[in-house]
């Protein structure tokens, strides 16, 4: 499992609900190496909604879609069905204090092979630079936003 952590400086409230209005304000989440959400069924809010992102690992451009698998008030899960790897994400949120909260990004395999795809060296680290950038852009994005 690959992971990334930031905290917040507003509640968990807020961060949650900054992640449900993805679908209406997509553009929340673009940034260098991010073009953002497309939504292409239902909302971030809802278990089935699949969404696309056009992303840059290692300077390469690569369209992924996805689709949510859980969404609860702390935690929104999601895997990966294009490329069809076999490979699972979910987004953390915690209360880390008062007006603070714990924001983490988590990547791992659903199988051994998706497994051993994360744990080769470049591949690590590629997605260790992606989603570090992620939470990070999301905590800048929040702050404005607010």
């Amino acid at each position: 499992m690959v992971t990334a952590e930031t905290l917040v400086q507003v509640d968990a409230a807020a961060v949650r609900r900054w992640f449900v209005e993805l679908e209406t304000h997509p553009e929340r989440y673009q940034f260098e190496t991010h073009a953002g959400l497309k939504f292409t069924r239902g909302n971030f809010g809802e278990i089935g909604a699949r969404f696309q992102t056009r992303e840059q690992f290692c300077g390469l451009p690569l369209t992924l879609s996805f689709e949510l698998t859980g969404v609860e008030d702390a935690c929104f899960r999601f895997r990966l069905t294009r490329p069809p790897l076999p490979v699972w994400g979910a987004f953390t949120i915690e209360e880390a204090g008062e007006e603070t909260t714990a924001l983490c990004l988590a990547i791992g395999g659903t199988t051994r092979p998706g497994t051993w795809f994360l744990r080769f060296p470049p591949v690590r680290s590629a997605v260790r630079r992606q989603i570090r950038s992620e939470v990070e852009h999301i905590k800048a994005s929040i702050s404005l936003w607010r």
